[in-house]
């Protein structure tokens, strides 16, 4: 069952993810930032803006009016539907790819720093129970919908890291977030009989490193699952 961090915790993680993936863009050569990731056509700026997008969403969603209930949970919002369709999926590539050829690297840097500020600021201020309504038309709690923000930038900046040739800045603030939602409170016990520390273990819920058979078989008999993002 996955775990409902509260507002305050949610919050802190979005701000330490958010300042890592910059630190870390920053301290990186310019030209390897046009490196390819595991998300083709998505070079390391392109995925990058795609972070950042949506990330930003949430600012225009708190601009706009509360929407009625009843809310979708985080688990509905990863259903394997049309919004993640090949058609949608090829959208969002494609808005990443025209957003980050229309920047410098600087510049997208600076604008996602300046962006991620007004956002933790804005949710800070903001009840969590607020309702939002998603790009999808759905009506989310902001808390739950920050929760898939930290999701973003903490798998898309496992990417980043493999694409720089970096070790990952995953924060421990944001894999407590992403392995409540994903594991309830099976995490470690996952994370140890795998052999791999948060980044790795997020790696494999994310299908970023493929389990072998045996793996699943072991995690099977501990009745160890997690959820599946669409």
């Amino acid at each position: 069952m996955s775990l409902v961090p509260d507002e305050a915790t949610v919050g802190a993680a979005v701000a330490a993810e958010s300042a890592a993936l910059v630190a870390a863009l920053r301290a990186a050569p310019v030209a390897d930032l046009d490196r390819p990731t595991c998300c083709p056509p998505w070079t390391v700026r392109g995925e990058f803006a795609h972070a950042a997008i949506a990330l930003s969403r949430t600012l225009a969603m708190l601009d706009a009016p509360a929407p009625a209930g009843p809310p979708v949970d985080t688990a509905r919002y990863y259903s394997p539907d049309e919004r993640f369709s090949p058609a949608t999926d090829r959208q969002r590539v494609d808005i990443a790819q025209e957003y980050a050829e229309q920047r410098t690297p600087a510049e997208l840097i600076d604008w996602f720093e300046q962006m991620s500020a007004q956002v933790v600021a804005r949710v800070a201020g903001t009840q969590g129970s607020r309702l939002v309504t998603t790009r999808h038309g759905d009506p989310m709690r902001l808390t739950d919908f920050q929760v898939t923000r930290v999701v973003e930038l903490a798998v898309h900046g496992l990417d980043l890291a493999d694409a720089l040739g970096v070790a990952p800045w995953l924060t421990a603030q944001a894999a407590g977030v992403v392995e409540g939602l994903l594991f309830g409170l099976a995490a470690p016990r996952a994370a140890e009989e795998l052999g791999v520390d948060r980044a790795g273990l997020l790696r494999r819920a994310t299908g970023r490193t493929p389990l072998s058979a045996a793996e699943h078989a072991r995690l099977r008999e501990l009745g160890i699952t997690w959820l599946t993002l669409g």
